[in-house]
Order: structure tokens, then C-alpha cells, then sequence
């Protein structure tokens, strides 16, 4: 059984590289032009720092680039901590999770990457991925999808069928997905989780990869284990 584990990228980088200039896999034309072309709304910043921004994706591909796992930083990926994972844990998770960048596609978490800035706000970057994105996911086969994802990501990538609004997506949405499982993490009185719910989910990846979870019978109980009440949702 193959379970895989999709995750969002961090807004915040870490600036350093480590290797020199090399010829990507990832399909880049559509998101650099949109990158280079990035209004000061889209990147919520004005004057210097915008034109900072904008410098610094227009010259990636001159850029030297840094491990996926590396580059990404700050609350979510320091919680993963996965410098300090052993052998086996690393094994585990660069074989079972997925990083969904609105640069790079999908991102394997050794995959080296160029830095870059572009928030999910981007114009144009919705309509890109829009018809993408789901199918690339399918072709990686899994037997579950597990959603870790922002819901203004998960929209996009159709995790959360708002079904209603897109009767004729339907079709298209079921023969795409098999099984996916949605989470959120709620307080015990059933509330989500605002604060510190980054920090909890990348925590609780870590201990998925550290407990070795490859079959769907093992991740159940680690969801009734853990600590914080979860809000599971599968689509079939």
C-alpha cells in the first residue's frame, strides 16, 4: 500500500545555496514568466522590497540551488526537523511525502531548488494549475492521498469537492481521485485549531515518519493516539 503525504511549501526561505547552477525536471516556463511579472499586491510588499523580489526570481536560473527540505523554513519545516531524523525516518519521508510548490510543480524533498518568491495569491497561477495539478498527483499512483494542505490549496487541486458549485467537474474530480483523507485539527471542543496548528501538524509528520506508517491500519491509530481531536474527512 503506498500512502502519500502532500504538503504545502513555506512562505519563508531559507536564502542559502549549496549547488551550482544545474538544468531543472520541473516544468518552470508558465510560473517564472508569472514570477517575473508579479504585481506588489501579489508579493505584498512595496518599493525595495518589491523590486528585491522581483530581481531575485528573475535571475533563478542564473541562481545556485538548495534541497526542497532545506529551502523551505520557519514554523512548519523546522517542526519536521528533518536534520535531526535518523536513516530510516529520512528514507521514509522523502519516499512518502510530496511538497506542492506554485513554482516547482511537485517537489520531492530532496529536489533541489532554486529560491524564489511567489504567494499562492499570484494572479494567473489559480488558472495554471487549475486542470494540472490533480493529474500529475494521480500518475505518482497512490493508494491514499493524505491532505495537509491549506484549503486555499486544497481547492485548487480539487482535495475539497465543493461539488455543488462545480456539478460538472464531478466526473472529472472522481475519476482523478480514489481515496484522499482530509484533516483538520480541532480543540476537544471541536473547534479548529488557529494558533500553533502549524507547528502541531508538522510535528505530528514528523511522528508519522518516525513511527514508519505504511499501512492504512497503523495510520488510523496513530490518529486516535494522537494528542489533538482530528476532523477526518475521505472522499471516495
Amino acid at each position: 500500500m503506498k500512502i502519500v503525504f502532500l504538503l504545502p511549501p513555506s512562505e519563508w526561505k531559507n536564502s542559502e545555496n549549496k549547488y551550482d547552477t544545474e538544468e531543472l525536471t520541473f516544468n518552470l516556463e508558465k510560473p517564472f514568466n508569472i514570477a517575473c511579472n508579479v504585481s506588489e499586491k501579489d508579493l505584498k510588499c512595496i518599493w525595495s522590497r518589491y523590486d528585491e523580489w522581483i530581481t531575485l526570481n528573475k535571475n533563478i536560473k542564473n541562481s545556485w540551488t538548495l534541497e526542497a527540505i532545506n529551502r523551505y523554513s520557519w514554523v512548519m519545516y523546522n517542526s519536521i526537523n528533518y536534520s535531526w531524523m535518523n536513516k530510516d525516518w529520512k528514507k521514509f519521508f522523502e519516499d512518502n511525502f510530496i511538497i506542492f510548490s506554485w513554482m516547482y510543480w511537485l517537489v520531492k524533498p530532496l529536489d533541489n531548488i532554486w529560491n524564489y518568491k511567489l504567494p499562492i495569491e499570484s494572479k494567473w497561477l489559480y488558472d495554471y494549475w487549475w486542470n494540472n495539478l490533480p493529474k500529475a498527483i494521480k500518475s505518482t499512483n497512490p493508494d491514499y492521498i493524505v491532505n495537509l494542505l491549506p484549503i486555499s490549496y486544497s481547492k485548487l487541486i480539487w482535495l475539497w469537492v465543493t461539488w455543488w458549485k462545480h456539478k460538472e467537474k464531478l466526473e472529472d474530480i472522481m475519476n482523478w481521485w480514489t481515496k484522499i483523507i482530509n484533516i483538520n485539527f480541532l480543540k476537544p471542543d471541536w473547534k479548529k485549531i488557529s494558533h500553533w496548528v502549524k507547528k502541531i501538524k508538522w510535528e505530528w509528520v514528523k511522528d508519522i515518519c518516525e513511527k514508519w506508517i505504511t499501512n492504512l491500519s497503523d495510520f488510523w491509530l496513530e490518529l486516535i493516539d494522537n494528542n489533538n481531536v482530528l476532523d477526518i474527512n475521505i472522499i471516495h
